[in-house]
C-alpha cells in the first residue's frame, strides 16, 4: 500500500498538480479558519503554502479532507462508501478519526480524512496533524518555529481514532492582569479584544482545551469585542465560556461597576437584598445577551472584589438562605431566557473560600449539599490558592448529577502574599494534587489560573495535557513528570538545539521550578533561609550559579533567529527566578557577616547591587526583544513584600561594615554559627563534627577579615591524620577578605584515636578547633539503618528501611509510593490508593524506619510534610505512629482549630512544608519506627529526631539528611 507523502515539490507546484485541502461550504467557519491555521503551519516545515479549493475537482491526487459529523456531504459520502466509519466518532465528545483512504473519490489518488464528532473534534483533528509535522502548539503565541522538512509520510493504512478527553472542561483564567497582561494587550492589541482572543483562543485549542475564564480585573468581556465580537469569535471557534466564581448569569464583574448608578435600570448596590429587582434584571440581561452562545454558566453570589455576600453579623443559616434564594432566582431566570430544559445547561457554582460552609453547613444548620436548587450544576471545588487542595467529593457525593470541578491556581492575588510574575509552579506538586483531585472524582471541569499567561506556558501545557489524557499522565504516571518535561523541551526546541542541550535545558527548567517550590520568588525575604546553619544557603547559591552559567551557555549558543522563543519560555523565567532567590541568599550572608563585623558583609553588597542591576536589565530586555512583543509582561512587582500586596514591597536593605583599628580575623566552622577571634579571655574553643558521621572525609573553616589592614594567620595540625588545606595565609579585608580552609581526615591513619585538634594562630590569639571523629560501630546492623552521631537523626522519606503493603475487605492493595523529586529536598512518600481512608491493621500500609540512639529517653520527632489540606471538613490529617512494639498512637497532623486562611496555614503555605512535632519513647540501641496512612493529603518529605528539648539548630530546609549503614 503506498503511503501518503506531503512534500515541498507537492506544495509548490500546487498551481498545476491541484489543491491539497478541500473546504466545504457546509464546514463551520471556525473549523475552516483553524483549518487555514494548518495551512499555514505546513509553510512554515515546507517553505511553501498549501492551496485550498471548494472545488472537489480542483484538488491533487494528494488531499487532506475534512469536516464534522452531520456538517460534511463529503464525510457522508465515504462513510457510505465505506471507506471510513463514522460510527466510531459518532455521538462521542470532542473525537477525531485521522485516516489515510485510496480514491475517494476521482481525481484524488489519496486523501487524509479528518473527521471530528463535534466542531472541537474537528479542530483536534486540523491540529493533530500539525503535531505529527512538529508544530508546536506554541507556534502562534510564542512564535515558537518548527523544523524545516522536505517530507512528510503516513502508512498507506494509516488509522487513528482518538479518545475522549478525560476532563470535560479543561481550561484557564487569565486574572490578575494589571499591570501585565493589561499594558501588553493595550499596547499591541488596543484592548481587551477579539483581536488579542484570536491569539488566545488558538493557544487554548491547539493546547487541546476546550473552556476559559477570560480577563474580569478591568475588561468587559461581551462589550470590548468590539461589542459581542469576543463572544461571537470563542463561539466560531468551540471555545466554552465561562467566568470566575463571583460573575454569574454571564455578566462580568466590571459591567456593574460600569452600569450602576442611581438612574440605573439595574440600580446602585451589589446586594440581592436591597436590590433585588435591580441585580435580578441585570443577571437577565446577561443571559438574554449571552445564553445563545456555549456558556457553563456561573450561578450563586459573592460580594464585591472578592468578598463575602453578607456582613459579619449574618448567621450561617441566614447566608445559605440568601444563597438559595440566589439560585432560584438564577435558575428560573436560565429557564426562561436560554433552556426551558435547565439540565441541558452546563452550570457551574464554586465553592469558594466563604460559600464552602454555605454549601456544607453544619451540625446545627442544613447546607446547601443535595438541594434542588444544585441538581446538575457542576460544584466547583477550589485549592487553597497556592497550589494544596481544599475539600474533595467523599463516596456519597460523588454520585452528584452535575459532577465536580477544580480551580487551581498558578498565580494568585492575595494572601498571605501574592505570586503573580513569572512561573513558580513545579510539575510534581501539581500532578500529586491534581490526581488526586480526579482520583476522588474531579473529572467535569479543570480550571487553572494563569495570570498573564506569559512565562506560564509550561506548567500550563501540563495542566491541559494531565485533564485531556489523564490515563497517559495521571496516576498511573507515577514519577512521570520528568518524561513529560524532556518531551515538552523537544516539542519547542527540538528544531533549535542539540540533544545535549536540550539535556541541559531540562536540568534548567527542572532546576529553577524546584527552587522556586521551595519558596516562590515573591514569598522571599532576608530571613528564609538560614545564612550559615549546614550550609544551606552556600549549596543552594552553588546550585543556583550552575543554573545561571547553564542558562547563558544556552542563550549564547542559540541561534539569532530562535532567541526569542527561548528566552521567553525558558530564560526570562528561570533566570529572574534563580536570580532573585539569589539576591536574598546574599542578602542573608550579608546580614550575617556584617554582625559578625566581617569585610566579606563589603563584597557582599557588591554582589547584591548586581543581582538587582540583573533584575531590571531581565525585565527591560523581556519588554524589548522581538519588537516589544511582549512589553507590559514583565511589570509585576516581585521583590520584597511586606503585606500581602506590593504596597510598601521594600528592596534588601545593604549592610556594609567599617573596618576595624586593628588587624583582626575570626574564625567560623561552616555548617554552624560558632565563631571565635582567638582572644584568650574570651571564647577560643570551637568544635567540629563533621567527621563524626562515617561517610563524611572533608569539611571546612572559614577564616575572615575584620579589618583592613594586613592580618596574618597560621595553622596547626595536631595530629597526622588530619590535613588543612593550608597551612598559612594572609588577608587583607578588601582585595582577600576570607579564606576558606578545607580540612581533611584520613580514618585509616587514626590508630584508635578519636579526637583532634586545629590551632589557628589569629594576630590577637589562637583559635583551637576540637574535631571529633569518633568511629562508629554498625556491626550487625543492616543496610538503612540510621545512627546518631550529631545528637539528632534527620531522615529522607524515601530511605525507610522497609515497607508493607495492606488490603482491606476490597482486596485492592494499599502502599506507600516515593514520588521521586518531589517537595523541598530529596522526595516524598504518599500512600495509594489516594481516596483511601486507612485503618490501622486492616488495611493500612507503612513505611518503616530504623535507627540507633546512643541513650534510652524521651525523644521528638518532627515530621516535614507537603502542607496539605483535609480532604473533608473535619479539618484534620491523621497518620499511625508505632515504636517498636508500642501500640500504634493516631496523630492528628494539624493543630486544633486548624481552617485555611489561618496563621499556621500561612505559614506552611509560604514555606511550601508544614511540620508537626510527636513524643515517642526510644530505647538504648536499635530501634523502629512505623508510620501508617490514615487520612488521604498525608505526604511525608522529612523526620527529624532528637532528644526531647534538643532541637536540631535552625533552618529552612531542615537539618541535612545524617548518616545510614550504606550510604
Amino acid at each position: 500500500m503506498l503511503e501518503y507523502v506531503i512534500n515541498q515539490t507537492l506544495l509548490k507546484n500546487s498551481s498545476t498538480t491541484g489543491s491539497l485541502f478541500f473546504q466545504e461550504k457546509e464546514a463551520f467557519s471556525g473549523v475552516n479558519k483553524i483549518a487555514k491555521k494548518v495551512m499555514h503551519d505546513l509553510e512554515l516545515v515546507f517553505g511553501h503554502a498549501p492551496a485550498s479549493t471548494t472545488n472537489r475537482n480542483n484538488l491533487g491526487k494528494t488531499a487532506v479532507l475534512y469536516g464534522t459529523v452531520g456538517q460534511s456531504p463529503i464525510l457522508q459520502e465515504l462513510d457510505e462508501k465505506k471507506l471510513i466509519d463514522l460510527s466510531e466518532i459518532k455521538g462521542k465528545r470532542e473525537v477525531f478519526l485521522f485516516q489515510v483512504v485510496e480514491s475517494p473519490f476521482e481525481g484524488v489518488e489519496q486523501a487524509l480524512v479528518i473527521a471530528g464528532s463535534d466542531k472541537r473534534g474537528t479542530i483536534y483533528g486540523l491540529f493533530h496533524l500539525s503535531e505529527l509535522l512538529n508544530v508546536s502548539p506554541l507556534v502562534d503565541w510564542a512564535g515558537v518555529k518548527p523544523q524545516r522538512r522536505e517530507s512528510f509520510s503516513l502508512s498507506g493504512d494509516m488509522k487513528y481514532v482518538s479518545k475522549e478527553p478525560s476532563v470535560r472542561y479543561r481550561g484557564f483564567f487569565i486574572n490578575d492582569e494589571w499591570p501585565a497582561f493589561g499594558n501588553w494587550t493595550m499596547k499591541r492589541f488596543g484592548g481587551f479584544n477579539a483581536q488579542m482572543y484570536e491569539h488566545i483562543f488558538e493557544l487554548l485549542l491547539r493546547m487541546k482545551g476546550n473552556y476559559m475564564w477570560p480577563a474580569m480585573w478591568s475588561a468587559r468581556f461581551f462589550d470590548e469585542g468590539p461589542g459581542l465580537g469576543n463572544a461571537e469569535l470563542a463561539d466560531e471557534y468551540g471555545v466554552v465560556m465561562g467566568a470566575s466564581h463571583h460573575e454569574p448569569c454571564l455578566r462580568y464583574g466590571e459591567e456593574y461597576r460600569y452600569l450602576r448608578g442611581e438612574d440605573s435600570k439595574y440600580g446602585d448596590a451589589w446586594n440581592f437584598i436591597s436590590n433585588k429587582e435591580g441585580i435580578t434584571k441585570f443577571w437577565e440581561d446577561g443571559l438574554k445577551r449571552g445564553g445563545k452562545f456555549e456558556n457553563v454558566i456561573t450561578v450563586g453570589m459573592r460580594g464585591e472584589q472578592d468578598t463575602s455576600i453578607m456582613g459579619k453579623d449574618a448567621t450561617l443559616a441566614d447566608n445559605i438562605q440568601l444563597l438559595r434564594e440566589v439560585l432560584q432566582t438564577q435558575n428560573k431566570l436560565i429557564e426562561e431566557n436560554v433552556n426551558s430544559n435547565l439540565s441541558e445547561v452546563p452550570r457551574m457554582l464554586a465553592l469558594y473560600k466563604e460559600v464552602e460552609p454555605f454549601f456544607y453547613g453544619d451540625e446545627n444548620t442544613e447546607g446547601l449539599m443535595n438541594s434542588e436548587e444544585l441538581e446538575d450544576v457542576i460544584l466547583m471545588l477550589c485549592d487553597d490558592n497556592h497550589g494544596n487542595l481544599r475539600t474533595l467529593p467523599t463516596k456519597e457525593m460523588r454520585n452528584h448529577s452535575g459532577g465536580y470541578g477544580m480551580y487551581y491556581h498558578f498565580d494568585y492575588h492575595g494572601g498571605p502574599i501574592s505570586y503573580e510574575w513569572v512561573n513558580s509552579s513545579y510539575l510534581p506538586k501539581v500532578w500529586e494534587q491534581m490526581s488526586q483531585a480526579y482520583d476522588f472524582g474531579v473529572r467535569d471541569l479543570w480550571i487553572v489560573n494563569v495570570g498573564d499567561v506569559a512565562t506560564q506556558e509550561f506548567p500550563l501545557s501540563y495542566f491541559l495535557d494531565l485533564a485531556y489524557d489523564f490515563e497517559k499522565w495521571g496516576t498511573n504516571a507515577l514519577n512521570k513528570t520528568d518524561d513529560y518535561t524532556k518531551q515538552w523541551i523537544k516539542k519547542q526546541f527540538g528544531a533549535v538545539f542539540q540533544e545535549g542541550d536540550m539535556e541541559k535545558m531540562f536540568d534548567l527548567i527542572n532546576g529553577y521550578t524546584k527552587i522556586a517550590h521551595s519558596r516562590r520568588p515573591e514569598h522571599m525575604n532576608v530571613n528564609v533561609y538560614h545564612p550559615v546553619n549546614y550550609k544551606e544557603t552556600d549549596n543552594l547559591l552553588k546550585q543556583i550559579d550552575n543554573l545561571l552559567n547553564t542558562a547563558d551557555e544556552l542563550y549564547n549558543s542559540v541561534a539569532t533567529e530562535n532567541l526569542p522563543e527561548y528566552f521567553a519560555l525558558v530564560y526570562y523565567p528561570a533566570v529572574g527566578n534563580l536570580n532573585l532567590q539569589k539576591l536574598w541568599l546574599l542578602a542573608g550572608k550579608n546580614h550575617y557577616a556584617a554582625k559578625l563585623g566581617k569585610m566579606e558583609a563589603n563584597k557582599l553588597t557588591e554582589q547584591m547591587k548586581e543581582c538587582l542591576i540583573r533584575d531590571r536589565e531581565l525585565v527591560d530586555h523581556y519588554h524589548t526583544i522581538e519588537d516589544g512583543k511582549w512589553y507590559g509582561m514583565g511589570l509585576s512587582e516581585h521583590i520584597g513584600f511586606v503585606h500581602w500586596n506590593e504596597d510598601e514591597c521594600q528592596n534588601p536593605i545593604l549592610m556594609n561594615v567599617m573596618p576595624a583599628n586593628k588587624p583582626r580575623l575570626v574564625v567560623t566552622i561552616d555548617g554552624t554559627e560558632q565563631k571565635s577571634e582567638g582572644s584568650p579571655w574570651h571564647k577560643n574553643k570551637l568544635f567540629l563534627d563533621d567527621f563524626l558521621q562515617p561517610n563524611v572525609e572533608e569539611a571546612s573553616f572559614t577564616i575572615s577579615s575584620i579589618s583592613d589592614l594586613e592580618a596574618d594567620y597560621k595553622i596547626t595540625s595536631n595530629q597526622p591524620w588530619l590535613t588543612c588545606s593550608k597551612t598559612s595565609g594572609s588577608l587583607d579585608g578588601l582585595e582577600k577578605a576570607e579564606e576558606v580552609i578545607q580540612l581533611k581526615v584520613d580514618r585509616s591513619a587514626m590508630n584508635g584515636e578519636t579526637e583532634g585538634s586545629i590551632e589557628v594562630e589569629t594576630p590577637v590569639g589562637k583559635v583551637t578547633i576540637i574535631v571529633n571523629a569518633k568511629p562508629v560501630d554498625v556491626s550487625g546492623l543492616s543496610e538503612m539503618t540510621f545512627v546518631d552521631t550529631n545528637g539528632y537523626i534527620s531522615i529522607e522519606a524515601e530511605h525507610f528501611a522497609s515497607k508493607q503493603e495492606a488490603s482491606g475487605n476490597n482486596t485492592n492493595v494499599s502502599r506507600f509510593e516515593v514520588l521521586e523529586g518531589y517537595g523541598k529536598t530529596l522526595s516524598a512518600v504518599k500512600a495509594f490508593p489516594t481516596t483511601e481512608f486507612f485503618t490501622v491493621g486492616e488495611d493500612a500500609p507503612y513505611v518503616e524506619y530504623q535507627f540507633v540512639v546512643q541513650k534510652a529517653g524521651t525523644y521528638e520527632v518532627d515530621f516535614y510534610m507537603q502542607p496539605s489540606n483535609p480532604v473533608t471538613k473535619e479539618n484534620k490529617i491523621f497518620c499511625g505512629l508505632q515504636v517498636n512494639e508500642e501500640d500504634v498512637n493516631i496523630v492528628n497532623t494539624l493543630p486544633e482549630g486548624y481552617r485555611v486562611d489561618g496563621e499556621y496555614w500561612e505559614v506552611g503555605v509560604l514555606d511550601n512544608i508544614r511540620t508537626h512535632t510527636s513524643k515517642i519513647n526510644c530505647k538504648e540501641g536499635l530501634n523502629t519506627l512505623r508510620i501508617y496512612a490514615v487520612s488521604p493529603g498525608f505526604v511525608l518529605e522529612k523526620l527529624v529526631i532528637y532528644p526531647e528539648g534538643k532541637k536540631p539548630a535552625d533552618s529552612y530546609l531542615g537539618p541535612t539528611e545524617t548518616y545510614y549503614v550504606g550510604k
